[in-house]
């Protein structure tokens, strides 16, 4: 038997910003996406540099939506680490404007601080992102 899904009552503020953000992803919506962060919001994918304000993010996530014809965030597990800290283990999967599928792993860490994304921290291996055809 599995566990019932939580309902929106049982999650955390926290844990609602991450799962808006997801949904934000999925609808392949660049400008809901950025909404999420804090104007001097980080997110940050594990080795590159970090991306810094709406601006910065935005671009960002303009650049992967533009070769995606679908997104979708599997999360495997997810953990509330402390006040307005969010842990998931998950699988990014982002169907390519050329038919393939991009499946990686990513190991992700939301600080939210009411009601938007202060930091989020991504690690992953890169090579998994651009897979040969």
């Amino acid at each position: 038997m599995t566990a019932p899904e939580p309902t929106d009552a049982e999650l955390t503020d926290a844990e609602l910003t991450v799962a808006r953000l997801i949904a934000a992803w999925e609808a392949r919506d660049a400008d809901a996406v950025t909404a999420c962060f804090r104007p001097d919001g980080v997110w940050h994918n594990m080795p590159y540099p970090p991306l810094v304000g709406h601006e910065a993010i935005h671009k960002a996530v303009a650049g992967f939506l533009a070769t995606a014809t679908s997104v979708r965030f599997e999360i495997h597990h997810q953990a509330c680490a402390g006040p307005g800290v969010i842990l998931n283990e998950r699988s990014d999967i982002f169907r390519q404007t050329d038919g393939r599928e991009i499946v990686f792993p990513v190991m992700g860490i939301f600080e939210i601080e009411d009601g938007s994304i202060r930091v989020w921290r991504d690690y992953f291996d890169p090579a998994a992102m651009n897979p040969t055809a």
